[in-house]
């Protein structure tokens, strides 16, 4: 394989469509779930929204930290001096921009300017789907074209979908949650085509990671003062997703129309001042990309690894195809501490973000003990934990382990050299009462093959803890 005050009927309807979107089913263990942490900086395991795994740049700390005792004073109200900062980064006038409190408050804000009863947004599924949801909020018709044989975005199939009635066309562009991108020929071929009236939204929430040469920003449209509307955010790359700051660019005559239904004082004073110098510190978000690099090449790696198909991506998350239902591959990986998304009709597939490097080779771990640990046969319990045999042994390409439990809880199973360096982890999950197997192929926890010797298993269960020798040969 290369989706006025007071709150009326439109506001609760908006609210409930986007809390039954954001619910996210599944939360592990404790150091995983941010509502329960006992270290608040802990969120290893977090591998579910797509965030940057250093956090937000030095520059931006510094200045959330000097911008906090100006805490008991009104920010600036509609964000005009970071607006003046993003047009001169992106070489474009003050009167373009419009910051709000995430993308998802500039979402919101474009479909109340643009999007009434009877009117009808396209959009490709699967996808992010905020504006969708927006647009049934506001009485619009929502159209969903399903992403062509290579998941990407089907333009073609787009542009026929186009009525008298359509006012806006929605594009993620690299795509949530496929990761692909559309084809910057493509792209331009799509928005000339266009007729008259209906406006092109392109959120480039992940453009930073992309790496192909086939990929263009949007903005060169906005530019020539064609009716796009480009929406970006300092959520993903730049670390501020906590800050909750994103932005729209597009034409005056669009931005009027964004802000016009704007309340004041939205994003806060320490959020616009960390914004204000992220976009400044190169080095942060090139050692930002230099890790998504090195954590996405573990993940393409140990899936191949286990002959799992993947989609190529070119963001900072991934979609895996791990061969069976993805739900109890999604439990047990809650169970270990490692919280991923599934969902969008594809129920086979796991959305992983990337974390940093430790934490993939770690995951990666635990996603080959989930999927090659047999759960408990039926049959009768086993009277007693232990290793029933290894075979063989010694072996040459990979072994069996056959092992019993006697009661439910959590196993470990690791491989040691005989210096007692770990080598790696070939279980850690909590399985009930039967009878189980695990597989070593010989390979340490970078994937690669290790020498000829003697190697110790130790399998663990609570209090009980077996050991047993294994010799490789080549």
């Amino acid at each position: 394989m290369k989706i006025i005050d007071g709150i009326s009927r439109r506001d609760f309807i908006r609210s409930s469509a986007l809390l039954s979107y954001l619910f996210l089913p599944g939360i592990g263990r404790i150091h995983a779930r941010p509502s329960h942490l006992q270290n608040l900086r802990d969120f290893s395991g977090r591998l579910c929204y797509n965030e940057n795994p250093l956090g937000p740049s030095p520059l931006a700390q510094t200045a959330i930290q000097d911008a906090a005792s100006m805490a008991h004073r009104y920010p600036d109200w509609y964000s005009s001096g970071l607006e003046n900062t993003i047009a001169g980064f992106h070489g474009i006038g003050a009167e373009m921009v419009c910051v709000g409190a995430g993308a998802t408050e500039v979402i919101r804000l474009i479909a109340d300017a643009f999007l009434n009863p009877g009117d009808e947004l396209i959009t490709a599924t699967p996808t992010y789907s905020q504006l969708s949801l927006e647009a049934v909020a506001n009485g619009a018709v929502s159209v969903h074209v399903p992403v062509d044989m290579n998941n990407i975005i089907d333009l073609s199939s787009i542009l026929a979908a186009v009525t008298e009635n359509t006012k806006i066309i929605s594009l993620v562009n690299p795509n949530n949650p496929l990761a692909t991108i559309i084809h910057k020929d493509d792209m331009e071929s799509f928005i000339y085509a266009l007729p008259a009236g209906v406006i092109v939204v392109v959120d480039e929430a992940y453009h930073h990671y992309v790496q192909s040469e086939n990929y263009e920003s949007c903005l060169q449209y906005v530019l020539e003062g064609l009716p796009v509307i480009v929406v970006q955010t300092f959520s993903k790359v730049y670390g501020l997703a906590g800050a909750r700051i994103g932005y729209s660019l597009a034409s005056q005559e669009l931005t009027d129309l964004i802000t016009s239904t704007q309340k004041f004082g939205t994003v806060s004073r320490m959020s616009q001042a960390a914004a204000q110098v992220a976009l400044d510190d190169t080095d942060h978000l090139n050692s930002t990309l230099a890790e998504n690099t090195m954590a996405m090449t573990i993940l393409e790696e140990g899936f191949v690894h286990l002959g799992l198909s993947y989609i190529p991506s070119e963001t900072n998350f991934i979609m895996v195809d791990v061969g069976t239902d993805a739900i109890p591959v999604r439990d047990q990986l809650a169970d270990l501490g490692y919280i991923v998304r599934i969902g969008w009709d594809m129920p086979n597939f796991l959305r992983i973000s990337t974390g940093t490097v430790a934490e993939m080779v770690d995951f990666r771990d635990a996603l080959e003990s989930v999927l090659t640990t047999d759960l408990a046969e039926p049959g009768a319990i086993p009277s007693q934990f232990g290793l029933q045999s290894v075979f063989p042994n010694p072996f040459n390409a990979r072994c069996r382990i056959n092992f019993s439990t006697v009661e439910t809880g959590r196993v470990t199973i690791t491989i040691y050299d005989i210096l007692g360096r770990k080598i790696k982890s070939l279980a850690n999950l909590s399985l009930k009462p039967g009878q189980h197997k695990v597989v070593w192929d010989g390979k340490d926890s970078l994937g690669k093959p290790v020498n000829s010797g003697i190697y110790t298993l130790l399998l663990l269960q609570g209090e009980f803890a077996v050991t047993q020798r294994i010799t490789l040969l080549k």
